[in-house]
């Protein structure tokens, strides 16, 4: 779940030293800075950040912002990269996670400087990574401790699990389903593992797919579909790529085809190793199963198969004859009706940035729909969605996620009064 990982920083703080008994003290911030340091390494080593960090949190154990880091520093030890996500060790997801409970205590509401996830995203996201290392190794009770540990520790908020369930009832049954990212990805490992909750559909993580694990349990534990072996997905490799038609045809039928254009995928001239798995994939199952990919993802990561995504809400569907845009603009998928927050708590919402993030998937759901409306002299309907958006996800109940998003929504509605 690490590959690609942008560090947000707003700053970079400075190094001090005071004098104790002849010897240096490091101040507060120098723990961080050594952590930023590594996190722009080529290779990443967290263990003078580690170290120097539980010197700190040993003389300001009342500091969240210091138990945050050191947990990340903890957990970068441990899975530096999707690629080792299958060899995470227990002692040190423990270790990571008493930090991270820690900050929970001290502030329900983090405020100090963020890396990539909140302290309630991060149980999660520690605790479903040792969960799936299990599940790799096809350790079903082991995964379902992990999980419930982690749940009991803090993590997979019911705001987080509540979107999650929706997500998946988005797709059709024994669908496919790509996803992308910890707060997507993890959460429903926990619904179908911990809930059994629409077991039917297949999860595949557009990053974790990069890795050379990943293919093989897609392949070995869950029984997907792939027609490479394991020696051929250990070696795939990213390769120079120029636009050109890729065409499936339907095994059961060699006169039906499904063609697009696919071009590169990274620097504008190669595709990548998951690329190519995702390619193989679509190849064995395009025309025995619905596939769906999040509603957000770009056109890197659903390989350039925009003409042919169906818009359903969170979701968006691949249809083998595309897309009429015309009368694509005039259909709200069904998926909407259930959309809600109804039955969840504003404290719990409140208390997780990446909640109130994942949440506002919704408003942004109908906003690329109210848009089409209105493109398309739709008014009257665009407003009787805005109207529903509105009653559905109240901003004194959900918080827009980023104070820009009040600009974009308020220029969209100005366009239908």
């Amino acid at each position: 779940m690490k590959l690609f990982f942008t560090i947000l920083i707003s700053g970079f703080t400075s190094v001090g030293f005071s004098q104790s008994g002849g010897l240096p003290s490091i101040i507060a911030d120098s723990g961080k800075v050594e952590f930023k340091k590594q996190a722009d390494a080529d290779n990443p080593d967290y263990t003078l950040a580690c170290r120097i960090l539980k010197n700190q949190v040993n003389q300001f154990p009342d500091s969240a912002e210091l138990h945050y880091f050191l947990g990340y520093a903890i957990d970068r030890l441990n899975s530096t990269e999707g690629s080792t996500m299958h060899q995470m060790k227990k002692e040190l997801v423990i270790e990571a996670s008493e930090h991270f409970e820690k900050v929970n205590t001290l502030q329900p509401i983090y405020t100090g400087e963020y890396i990539v996830l909140d302290p309630y995203a991060k149980l999660s996201s520690i605790w479903g990574s040792l969960a799936q290392s299990y599940r790799v190794r096809n350790l079903k009770d082991a995964a379902l401790w992990a999980f419930t540990e982690g749940k009991k520790r803090g993590g997979f908020t019911e705001p987080t699990l509540h979107y999650n369930r929706q997500l998946l009832n988005s797709c059709s049954k024994n669908a496919i389903f790509v996803t992308l990212g910890d707060n997507v990805t993890i959460p429903v490992w926990y619904l179908q593992t911990v809930e059994n909750f629409r077991t039917d559909i297949t999860i595949v993580d557009a990053n974790l797919i990069n890795t050379d694990w990943y293919g093989k349990y897609l392949k070995n534990v869950v029984k997907l579909p792939i027609s490479f072996t394991d020696e051929e997905i250990e070696k795939i490799d990213f390769i120079k790529f120029e636009k050109r038609n890729i065409t499936i045809t339907n095994p059961a039928d060699s006169l039906e085809k499904f063609t697009w254009e696919l071009r590169p995928t990274y620097l504008d001239n190669y595709i990548l190793k998951g690329d190519r798995i995702l390619l193989n994939i679509l190849k064995e199952n395009l025309f025995s199963r619905d596939i769906y990919f999040s509603s957000n993802s770009d056109s890197s990561s659903n390989l350039f198969l925009g003409n042919y995504m169906h818009n359903e809400g969170l979701v968006s569907k691949i249809r083998l004859k595309g897309i009429d845009f015309n009368e694509a603009a005039d259909r709200i998928s069904t998926n909407f009706s259930a959309y809600n927050i109804d039955n969840l708590d504003s404290a719990d919402i409140a208390k997780s940035k990446d909640a109130i993030i994942i949440l506002n998937t919704y408003r942004w759901a109908y906003f690329a729909n109210i848009a089409r409306l209105i493109d398309k002299g739709q008014k009257p309907k665009a407003r009787i969605l805005r109207n529903e958006m509105e009653a559905k996800f109240p901003l004194d109940k959900l918080p827009y996620a980023f104070p820009r998003a009040a600009v974009y929504f308020d220029k969209l509605f100005s366009e239908l009064d």
